[in-house]
């Protein structure tokens, strides 16, 4: 589902204008882009946590030439899903 099929479906299921949906999607994700960037946590209960991790420097090849090279640290958004959500997913209450 990409996107505009989401505000589609929440649409209809919510019977307001799709603006309106899209307004607050984005607003909503621009928060969260926000939050996690400024190294804060976003909790969504039973969805999950947004968050931030830092990846280490590590020794990597390149494979068009197998030259060896250093990948540098870095900081990078990870998702970890909320119970309610996990299990959801397996079939389960």
């Amino acid at each position: 589902m990409i996107k505009p099929e989401l505000i589609q479906e929440i649409a209809n299921k919510t019977r307001m204008p799709k603006n309106k949906i899209e307004l607050v999607m984005d607003t909503m994700l621009e928060t969260i882009i926000d939050e996690v960037k400024d190294g804060e946590k976003v909790l969504i209960s039973g969805f999950g946590v947004f968050h931030l991790t830092h990846r280490k420097a590590r020794n990597g090849i390149n494979p068009n030439t197998k030259e060896k090279l250093q990948i540098n640290g870095m900081q990078v958004p990870k998702f970890r899903a909320g119970e309610q959500f996990k299990r959801a997913v397996r079939g389960k209450k």
